[in-house]
């Protein structure tokens, strides 16, 4: 059995209700988005796969218009087309189920949007899959009845694996390395997870990275990671997903790089600037700018608003060189005010 697994592909990135800032730069960031999500079908393809897995966050919003959810969810809907059997689950971003009749009658796509457990022929073998949508509250303590919801137990197979969009204890997040701890209320304990699985396809957690069972060491889970970096917490992370293979009973894994546009911050120190000042200073470091790059600029220095002047933010990234989006966050005492 080959297998390819993916995760946090946030695809749609171009919709959020919030006040954007640039929003032709981020159509650009949800193009380069969409690239690596077909690239990875693509790689599916070629490798002859027999299985792809998606754990969740397939989109970015819950509220992604309609017409273009049905535009994007096209390469699996061809990947099915060609006998590689899918399987998807809604995250926390779609806020745990997709619309109601997303995938209905298409073939070779399962969606886990409920908890439930099928069996699939793969290669001569009879492989479990139990599944189900994110779930929002103290998963730490509800988890264990969701998966026994799934019904797993009933499953007569040669290997199981769990398909889950999670938070487990010892993952870990952002520049500094935060991790998740047992004991919180949205991380599950890796102990607890029954050893029946021989693979844990997890999504949520934005970094590539595994985990062994504490009670079964040959079986991992296993955090593909985003597709491509959704946030500045992510700029110096590798990108990618895993390629996964059945090797005498032992599924072996490895992890295939993406292109991910590169990411930076400028700090200027801004309060008390007039606006020409301002402006000028921002221009001057035109020379940072390239087209794979999502720049930033940090105004600081002052405690309101009020202390900073209002450049023409428009007039600006059209004098700057083409870059896939340009930001301006102002710093007041209390958060980052967005431009």
């Amino acid at each position: 059995m080959k297998f390819i697994h993916t995760a946090d592909t946030h695809l749609g990135f171009e919709f959020t209700k919030m006040n954007q800032s640039h929003p032709e730069g981020r159509k650009r960031r949800a193009d380069a988005i969409f690239r690596n999500f077909e690239t990875v079908v693509q790689y599916a393809v070629d490798a002859e796969a027999d299985l792809f897995i998606h754990s969740g966050d397939l989109f970015n919003k819950y509220d992604v218009p309609r017409e273009v959810i049905d535009e994007l969810v096209q390469p699996l809907v061809a990947l099915a087309h060609t006998g590689v059997r899918v399987l998807v689950l809604p995250g926390n971003h779609e806020r745990s189920e997709f619309p109601f009749d997303l995938f209905q009658g298409t073939r070779g796509i399962y969606v886990f949007d409920r908890p439930k457990s099928i069996c699939l022929d793969i290669g001569g073998y009879c492989v479990g899959f139990a599944g189900f949508p994110f779930i929002p509250h103290d998963s730490g303590r509800t988890f264990l009845r969701v998966l026994s919801d799934t019904g797993y137990q009933d499953l007569k197979t040669d290997m199981n694996v769990l398909v889950t969009h999670q938070a487990f204890d010892q993952a870990m997040v952002g520049p500094r390395g935060f991790v998740f701890r047992a004991g919180r209320p949205d991380t599950v304990s890796r102990e607890r997870v029954p050893p029946d699985f021989d693979y844990v396809a997890a999504g949520h957690i934005h970094r590539y990275q595994i985990l062994p069972h504490p009670l079964k060491p040959d079986c991992s889970f296993v955090y593909p990671g985003s597709t491509q970096r959704m946030s500045f917490a992510e700029k110096d992370e590798d990108k990618g997903f895993i390629e996964g293979e059945d090797l005498n009973n032992r599924i072996e894994t490895r992890f295939i790089p993406l292109p991910a546009f590169d990411m930076e911050t400028v700090e200027l120190q801004a309060a008390g600037l007039t606006r020409a000042e301002c402006e000028r200073a921002i221009l001057n470091q035109a020379w940072r700018f390239q087209e794979d790059l999502v720049i930033r600029f940090h105004l600081t220095g002052g405690k309101k608003l009020r202390d900073y002047a209002e450049p023409d933010y428009d007039k600006i990234r059209s004098k700057m060189p083409p870059a896939l989006e340009c930001q301006f966050a102002v710093r007041t005492t209390s958060r980052w005010v967005m431009r």
